[in-house]
């Protein structure tokens, strides 16, 4: 009978340790595998997550959802191989600790996947002045002399840009400044007049590249302070009156491109009675005495937006300033000065 109990005993403990779960995880399958990122050997980003593409190859299925870091996934365990496919700020340079990890049960591993800002070397120089869109000299006919302008008539400014560096066809956004001064030199550019009123249009269209490129946040200032549309300005006589207009233009490492900025429409020459409200122009003229002549002075400069790429040269960043364009206006009817042949 003892034999008996016995052998029911054994049985009974062999079935409980055949049941019971394990206390030391022998039965988990599965692990942690996280992925994450830095830039310039610090953590990216530095809030919320980035977009960077990756594909992860192990026991199993892959995991979906692989286009963004930081992010965990839970995993079967095995050997885990991570590999970069696109995205991210900067070069991509590689993966530590390694690109292949094994993961135990109920473990962690960690794929970094490393990146560092990308060099580039932007540039922009002073190309021509323009009116109505042909190119000019600053005087028509040399020194002392003026281009006499009368309604409808745009004084443009064209600047040349590069965006140099290993990375042709990154995309990179530039944060662009453009600057006049503009000087009132009186009536016929000797004898004081009344002053000149400009005011603000900041016009959409006053902005363009050549190739295009997407522009945006175009905002105009008088004196380094944001100017709001129709925001009258006062050129009084022998004073400089500094203005510029700054925007976001969205390109590519490796392009070349022309930009032209629209400075100041003269709408309906001197006999201003509506204004034309013509979105094609920074700024505009109000009200100005006949046969009086303004200088207008301009230079551009380019920085680099965003993170994920290190300017080389920032020598260059800015042009030098550009020759003086002498402009005078005559009274509607009279004739301007001829342009040179498109």
């Amino acid at each position: 009978m003892r034999k008996g109990l016995l052998t029911i005993s054994l049985v009974l403990l062999l079935s409980l340790a055949i049941v019971l779960p394990s206390c030391t995880g022998e039965g988990e399958t599965t692990g942690t595998l996280n992925v994450q990122a830095t830039l310039d050997g610090l953590a990216w980003p530095s809030s919320g997550t980035g977009a960077v593409s990756y594909t992860l190859t192990g026991p199993g299925t892959a995991p979906t959802g692989t286009t963004s870091v930081p992010k965990s996934f839970t995993v079967d365990a095995g050997a885990w191989t991570c590999a970069y496919v696109s995205g991210g700020p900067g070069e991509f340079v590689d993966i530590t600790t390694a690109a292949t990890q094994t993961l135990a049960a109920d473990g962690t591993i960690t794929f970094t996947l490393n990146f560092q800002s990308a060099q580039v070397d932007v540039s922009v120089t002073f190309v021509t002045w323009s009116i109505n869109g042909t190119p000019v000299p600053p005087n028509p006919f040399g020194p002392g002399t003026f281009w006499w302008v009368n309604e409808d008539t745009v004084v443009d400014a064209h600047y040349a840009v590069q965006v140099g560096g290993n990375n042709t066809g990154k995309p990179i956004t530039l944060h662009e400044t453009k600057t006049i001064t503009a000087h009132n030199v009186g009536i016929e550019g000797e004898m004081p007049g009344a002053p000149i009123v400009w005011h603000v249009l900041n016009g959409l269209g006053a902005v363009s590249t050549n190739p295009p490129f997407d522009i945006s946040n175009q905002v105009a200032t008088v004196e380094g302070q944001p100017a709001a549309r129709c925001t009258n300005i006062l050129l009084p006589f022998c004073q400089d009156v500094h203005l510029d207009v700054e925007c976001d233009v969205e390109t590519e490492v490796g392009a070349t491109f022309t930009k032209k900025v629209n400075w100041v429409r003269n709408p309906a020459g001197v006999n201003i009675t509506a204004l034309a409200l013509l979105d094609d122009s920074v700024f505009e003229i109000s009200a100005i005495q006949a046969f009086t002549v303004f200088t207008l002075v301009t230079t551009a400069c380019e920085a680099v937006g965003g993170e994920g790429f290190v300017d080389t040269d920032q020598a260059n960043d800015c042009s030098g300033a550009s020759p003086t364009i002498f402009i005078g206006v005559v009274p509607k009817g009279f004739p301007p000065t001829p342009l040179p042949p498109g």
